[in-house]
C-alpha cells in the first residue's frame, strides 16, 4: 500500500502530469480506500444485546467472486449474539483474524449486523436484509458527518439515521446464499 501511494505522489509532483490527470491519480486511490472494506467504528450502533435472527446461523457464500468475504459460518452463541467464522476471504479481506462476534440493532426500521473481529476494539457494521433465502448486506455510509461525526452511540445512530434519507445510501450490496 506504500508502495502506491509513493507512486501516486511521485506522478502527483511530476511537473509534467498535467492537472486533469493530477486530480484523477488524487481521486483514484482515495476511491478505493473509500469503497474498499468497511470502516472500523470505536462505537457500535448498538447496545449489543438486542437479540439476533438466528436464521443467519449456517454456512454462506457470496455470489460474486469480487466479495470480502466468500464463505462465512454463523453459529449459536446467546441470544444476543452468533460467531462468526470466516472459511473463505476475498482480496479485500483486511482483518487480521477469521473470528468474530455478531451482533444486531434495528435503527428506522432497518436491521444491522454489528460484527467485532477477536483480539480488536473496532466494530464493523452492515445493514442486512434476508430476501428469498438470501442474506443481503447492503453498506453502511456516513453522509453526513463522516466518521468524525460519530462521537458515541447515539452520535453514530443519528449520523447512520441521516445517511439512509440520502440518494445514494446502500447501494454496495453483498448477496449471500446458503450452502449448509
Amino acid at each position: 500500500m506504500l508502495d502506491v501511494l509513493i507512486f501516486f505522489l511521485t506522478l502527483l509532483t511530476s511537473k509534467k502530469t498535467n492537472l486533469m490527470k493530477k486530480i484523477i491519480l488524487l481521486l483514484l486511490p482515495l476511491t478505493l480506500l473509500l469503497t474498499a472494506c468497511p470502516v472500523g467504528m470505536d462505537y457500535s450502533l448498538g447496545d449489543l444485546k438486542e437479540n439476533i435472527d438466528l436464521t443467519l446461523i449456517g454456512t454462506w457464500e457470496a455470489e460474486t467472486e469480487s466479495s470480502e468475504i466468500k464463505k462465512v459460518q454463523f453459529l449459536k452463541d446467546s441470544k444476543s449474539s452468533l460467531r462468526v467464522k470466516v472459511l473463505e476471504k476475498g482480496e479485500m479481506y483486511v482483518l487480521e483474524t477469521d473470528d468474530l462476534t455478531a451482533y444486531q440493532t434495528v435503527l428506522e426500521g432497518k436491521t444491522f449486523l454489528i460484527l467485532k473481529a477477536d483480539g480488536e476494539d473496532k466494530f464493523y457494521h452492515y445493514q442486512f436484509e434476508m430476501v428469498e433465502g438470501k442474506i443481503v448486506f447492503h453498506d453502511v455510509s456516513l453522509m453526513v458527518k463522516g466518521v468524525d461525526g460519530v462521537t458515541s452511540i447515539e452520535a453514530f445512530r443519528a449520523e447512520v439515521a441521516a445517511s439512509m434519507k440520502m440518494e445514494n445510501y446502500g447501494t454496495e450490496k453483498t448477496i449471500l446464499r446458503r450452502v449448509e
